[in-house]
């Protein structure tokens, strides 16, 4: 991609601070995010615009991701937009104790469970994850937006720890079913293309958890 307005050397400075390459960029021309910028973004594959106006918190800030969210003040959010045309795996986990689904990624799933266990008896008590399904996409990013869009409604609430999301997933109160069911459906209205399937069919009865939706004025039951 051309940058059609040269960085400024604070948008440098950023940039190079947080690895982000100047191919995945376009240049809003201080218009405010809109449905239109998203919609050149999603055509040219850009996850970052810069140059957006109208940011409320901070008049300086100027980088937003596809959602419109400034993420000079959410930076958490670079690392995310940054991987949605990336390529790794998507896997889904669940936890007997807690009757919780996540729904996580990673570059590579060998030893991932492991992992995830340790890290989360550290800050969630929550270690007997067991991975039931994983796959691989060349469009990791738009896959986990897609999750997150599907099962927004079964949020856990208690996936937060001191205001951040923990180990680089989402928990859900669904059965394993209702995540599943997100993903064949995604195969089919968003063309997404998924190889190296593992799915151990033979413990998918025991995480056919209820489906419970988050208790909240902005989300519908």
């Amino acid at each position: 991609m051309i940058i059609k307005t040269p960085l400024t050397k604070e948008q440098k400075d950023f940039i190079k601070k947080h690895q982000i390459s100047e191919e995945v960029l376009i240049d809003a021309n201080g218009e405010g995010w809109s449905e239109d910028l998203k919609q050149k973004m999603l055509e040219t594959e850009k996850v970052i615009a810069y140059n957006v106006s109208g940011c409320l918190d901070n008049s300086d800030y100027n980088f937003t991701n596809i959602d419109g969210i400034f993420v000079q003040g959410d930076t958490d959010r670079i690392p995310f937009a940054l991987r949605t045309y990336k390529t790794g795996y998507i896997y889904i986990a669940g936890s007997k104790k807690n009757h919780l689904i996540k729904v996580g990624s990673s570059n590579e799933v060998k030893d991932r469970i492991k992992t995830l266990n340790i890290a989360t008896t550290k800050s969630g008590n929550i270690d007997d994850w067991e991975l039931i399904f994983q796959a691989k996409t060349e469009t990791l990013g738009k896959v986990e937006r897609m999750f997150q869009q599907k099962l927004s409604e079964y949020k856990s609430s208690s996936q937060y720890e001191k205001g951040k999301l923990q180990n680089g997933g989402e928990l859900y109160r669904c059965s394993y079913n209702k995540a599943k069911d997100a993903m064949t459906a995604a195969e089919g209205e968003e063309q997404f293309e998924f190889t190296q399937i593992n799915e151990k069919k033979h413990m998918i009865s025991e995480y056919l958890f209820k489906n419970l939706r988050v208790k909240s004025d902005t989300v519908a039951v």
